[in-house]
């Protein structure tokens, strides 16, 4: 296909003909391999917007592919309904009822939704609207109304109503889904308990009787087996459907489907995140492009000057900075520095591997300097259990710091920070992986007030009430939300993100009171595992677009590092990371996966729950507090070494191409692949949900642990990628595929 059809396509903006006689083609459309779908979406926060995608091998289902995100997006209110009607017509019904003609025009440089007219009609009344491109259908309770649809979408002409007693009628008002293409209506109903659901399909004709234009012979069953939580569909033309399910491991998730009679699943994931009602540009036929084609190539502004062919960096890594040393800092609820306090800094791979309550292992202490700054040395001589304990985590050595004071009215004040250090005698690959977790982990740790909540051991939630906290439901999304950016400060592992200010106590702020040593100081008595569990972890992403391939390698050790949560009253909050080096004694990852694929890879790890027994004040005050803490690899009882995490296909393309600076881009030659296998990852802000709580994770590429895309030999266009946070050949953290 050549590119002006595929930018006309993209915007469906050719002229709609007038009436014409046959609802089953509209005027010997040419066969179209690039189809623009549309996705309102109104999931929980968003007003209501209409997002953009191309279904660039409709014909096939996308059966190598996947639903591509343009980018391109319009405000669209929650509560409005549309459909489409084939050549970029877009039809709103807005919450009064009104029907308004739109048309998208992008490919032109105008809007997704360009206002063409009010089409002075009151359509409140209809609960469902579908078209099949020039025959618009309308269920109301007299029955089904069909219009005709003419003068590029302008006119709209009434034929018939079917009536309610009409068995197509009646299966359409019982149908979770109805939508047409190609002259043909179809329904889907989702399954029940034990018995699954179907999609019917119900021709139409105008040459059938006045009152029954659905097909006297009934319907065909043309898909079984929909489960239980799968909720609409629509096609793109005859041939292919789509599907859509909302189960809490696919939420948003599209399969596709294919054939002349009863279809055949041609793609059980062809896209991820679609939360809302989804419609394409009608065409009467569909067809494949070309696989030298490339999505969106000419929608790319003229370059002034070719980005550098990327090579891959085979020197060996610089000499990482002896990390023999713990260090971090400490500072008050508004930011300054909580200076001259006790800092004591404890081994946590030791006190964390006993389910029995035992004394913690003290490293060592210190005090914060005038800046709230703190450093100690590993000793010369670790104990015995830390020792085994390092060996067991590959050299890395990860520790608690913990500082206490109290304000001037008595207020307790508290801080925790998880860091890591490694000897001088670790393998490089450690002390890189010390070293540079530390980069993730540079943000201060707050002291933060003591409360009453403390005073008494809390009571564990069950899982239905985890499932409801702000993590798990995130970790339900099958598409990446959060990228890097930070997490909440506060985390509930039971609801909704906290909104009330910890640091207020019995009506004062307490986060700029000037805090000092306490007299008798807080000291953690003793510290118990109160559970175990195993959550597969985001440790690698990987990025294919076009005519590419996306490998991930995460071999033989853990390279990564983990956030820790420590619960301060009722509230989680992110207090540093750990750093994970244990033997996985396995091989894990994808290799080769794509076209049009860029998914996160996970691996299993066991995190576990501690409870924390301190005494204050001589012994006067006993608290507890809690903490969240990633350990080894360890696969489940008949469980994956690893499996696919998080869709991140909406960073690859031309829009976020286009977006990206010029200075992190490069392409890889014809034929030929290139990798990241040194310097550090990206940070994923939401590689796990743990016991209900957001922690993120970061990895260190090495040998064992790399990004790698192999570009096809389609020298038609090049195999474009670029960094996110540097070029690709200085620290890109993950590199992105055009």
């Amino acid at each position: 296909m050549n590119a002006a059809c595929v930018a006309a396509l993209l915007a469906g903006s050719v002229v709609l003909p007038a009436a014409v006689a046959a609802p089953t083609a509209l005027a010997a459309e040419t066969c179209r391999s690039a189809i623009p779908t549309y996705v309102h979406d109104t999931s929980t926060g968003s007003e209501g917007v209409l997002r953009k995608y191309l279904d660039w091998d409709p014909l096939t289902g996308n059966a190598a592919g996947s639903l591509l995100d343009t980018g391109v997006s319009a405000p669209l209110d929650r509560h409005s309904r549309y459909f489409t009607s084939g050549n970029g017509i877009i039809y709103v019904i807005t919450p009064e009822g009104a029907l308004q003609l739109y048309r998208d025009e992008t490919a032109t440089g105008g809007d997704l939704l360009t206002f063409v007219r009010d089409m002075e009609r009151d359509w409140s009344a209809y609960s469902r609207v579908w078209s099949s491109g020039n025959r618009i259908y309308t269920l109301g309770e007299d029955g089904v109304t069909v219009y005709l649809v003419a003068l590029s979408g302008t006119v709209l002409t009434k034929l018939r109503t079917v009536p309610s007693t009409d068995p197509a009628v009646q299966a359409m008002a019982q149908a979770d889904d109805v939508w047409a293409a190609g002259g043909i209506t179809y329904t889907l109903k989702r399954g029940v308990a034990d018995q699954q659901g179907d999609v019917k399909a119900w021709p139409y004709s105008d040459t059938l009787g006045t009152t029954a234009p659905f097909s006297s012979e009934g319907s065909t069953t043309v898909i079984r087996g929909i489960g239980t939580k799968t909720r609409s569909g629509w096609s793109p033309g005859p041939g292919t459907i789509y599907t859509l399910g909302d189960t809490p491991d696919y939420t948003g998730i599209a399969r596709s489907y294919t054939g002349s009679q009863e279809m055949s699943l041609a793609n059980e994931e062809v896209a991820a995140g679609l939360y809302g009602d989804v419609q394409a540009d009608l065409s009467s036929c569909l067809a494949s492009p070309s696989s030298d084609d490339k999505p969106e190539a000419d929608a790319v502004p003229p370059e002034t000057e070719t980005p550098p062919l990327a090579v891959t960096d085979e020197t060996a890594d610089p000499a990482p900075q002896d990390p023999t040393e713990f260090s971090g800092k400490f500072v008050l609820g508004d930011g300054t520095p909580a200076a001259g306090l006790p800092v004591d800094v404890e081994a946590t791979d030791v006190t964390s591997e006993s389910e029995d309550e035992v004394a913690p292992v003290i490293l060592g202490s210190t005090v914060t300097a005038a800046d709230g700054t703190w450093s100690l040395p590993l000793p010369q001589s670790l104990p015995a259990e830390v020792q085994q304990a390092a060996a067991a985590n590959g050299g890395a050595i990860n520790a608690t710091a913990s500082v206490d004071g109290q304000t001037a009215s008595g207020q307790i004040m508290l801080g925790t920070d998880a860091v890591s250090a490694a000897p001088a005698s670790a393998s490089s690959a450690v002390r890189a992986l010390v070293s540079t977790a530390a980069e993730d982990t540079a943000e201060p740790s707050k002291l933060r007030p003591m409360t009453d909540d403390m005073l008494q051991e809390t009571p564990e939630p069950t899982e239905a009430q985890t499932a409801q906290s702000w993590g798990s439901k995130n970790e339900a999304v099958s598409v990446d939300t959060l990228g890097d950016q930070p997490l909440p400060e506060y985390q509930s592992d039971t609801g909704a993100l906290p909104q009330d200010d910890p640091y207020v106590i019995d009506g004062v702020d307490t986060k700029s009171m000037v805090v000092t040593p306490m007299d008798g100081g807080c000291d953690k008595a003793s510290e118990k595992v109160i559970s175990k569990n195993i959550y597969y972890t985001a440790v690698g992403e990987g990025h294919a677009y076009w005519d590419a391939k996306a490998s991930v390698d995460y071999d033989s050790k853990l390279s990564s590092s983990v956030e820790v949560a420590v619960k301060t009253g009722t509230k989680w909050t992110i207090e540093g990371s750990v750093t994970l080096g244990s033997s996985m004694s396995a091989t894990t990852g994808y290799t080769n996966k794509g076209p049009y694929f860029a998914k996160q890879w996970k691996v299993p790890i066991e995190y576990k729950k501690t409870k924390e027994k301190w005494v204050c004040n001589y012994g006067r005050t006993v608290m507890y507090r809690y903490k969240i803490k990633a350990g080894k690899y360890k696969v489940p009882s008949g469980g994956a070494v690893g499996k696919y995490g998080k869709d991140v296909s909406s960073k690859d393309g031309m829009t976020p191409y286009k977006n990206s600076p010029k200075s992190h881009r490069a392409y890889v030659e014809a034929g030929t692949y290139f990798q990241i296998s040194k310097n550090r990852s990206i940070k994923w802000s939401g590689a796990v949900s743990a016991y209900g709580v957001k922690l993120g994770g970061s990895t260190q590429y090495d040998k064992d642990h790399r990004q790698r895309i192999t570009a096809g030999n389609s020298k038609k266009y090049r195999h474009d990628i670029w960094g996110k946070n540097d070029r690709v050949s200085g620290k890109p953290g993950v590199f992105y595929s055009f």
